[in-house]
């Protein structure tokens, strides 16, 4: 999980979805439980490349917090 591949491929998953659902069956959309899990999938993938690549960079690090 620390591979940012990894996070990259998730990222553009969720993006290949949201596409293709909005192109496809636009009432999926309303669906609450689809959109925070694909949100949801989409943010956090963001926010941990742009960890990796820019704030580990400077020495800095979000997820300090869970770290023992």
């Amino acid at each position: 999980m620390t591979n940012p591949y990894v996070w990259l491929a998730l990222l553009a998953i969720g993006v290949v979805i949201l596409v293709a659902v909005a192109k496809s069956n636009k009432e999926l959309l309303n669906n609450t439980g689809f959109a925070v899990v694909v949100s949801l999938m989409i943010a956090l993938a963001y926010f941990t490349i742009v960890d990796h690549y820019l704030m580990d960079m400077q020495g800095l690090d979000y997820w300090y917090l869970f770290r023992k």
